[in-house]
């Protein structure tokens, strides 16, 4: 897969921080003193790549998902001081992208937008099929699942998180998670059939 990152990265944390410092020039000589600005860059740099395939994986566009991710910045750097717990970066800023691709998915259904699949997440879920079709199939599926389902196969299945994990990221308690999920693979391999059940064997 073509990585989408290097100077194109550095633009959009760049740009998210511009027109957040650009709000208010208080908050810039602030952020200057403080280092902010610093931490939050070396922060993202480590959480970019999964942002990143977690975003492709909930709109399947690299456009789409490169948009939702330097939205996700800037809301993420305009609310960075009221992070106190620095260790909990990855769980928050998860959830503020989460947000943005459903704002971008939920936006994209009303205005009755075609959703095409990139071929840049193929093979992305080891857990489900080689063949192509049901893969497309299987993706179209997940969309139609409610988003609190969704959410879960995506970050269990394509992100190969852990159910604790997962309910840390959703703020959900763990019960409510595995609930979820059962939920979600009921439904799917209640569409796959035979060839569904043996996608999900692992789960």
């Amino acid at each position: 897969m073509r990585k989408p990152f290097g100077p194109l990265w550095r633009l959009i944390v760049i740009k998210a921080g511009r027109e957040v410092l650009n709000l208010d020039t208080t908050k810039k000589t602030a952020n200057a003193e403080t280092g902010n600005g610093d931490a939050f860059l070396l922060l993202m740099d480590g959480s970019k790549e999964r942002l990143y395939r977690i975003a492709l994986a909930y709109l399947h566009r690299e456009a789409d998902a490169l948009e939702a991710l330097q939205e996700a910045t800037f809301r993420a750097y305009k609310s960075f001081r009221k992070l106190k717990e620095p260790s909990y970066f990855h769980t928050w800023i998860v959830r503020i992208l989460l947000n943005v691709c459903a704002d971008e998915f939920r936006g994209r259904k009303r205005k009755g937008k075609d959703i095409r699949f990139s071929t840049e997440i193929e093979g992305t879920a080891g857990a489900f099929a080689d063949a192509s079709d049901t893969r497309i199939s299987l993706r179209e599926l997940v969309d139609g699942l409610p988003r609190e389902q969704k959410e879960i196969i995506i970050l269990k299945y394509y992100q190969q998180l852990t159910l604790t994990e997962v309910s840390a990221i959703l703020e959900c308690p763990l019960g409510t998670v595995k609930t979820r999920l059962h939920k979600a693979l009921v439904a799917l391999r209640g569409e796959l059939g035979e060839e569904g059940s043996h996608d999900f064997a692992r789960a």
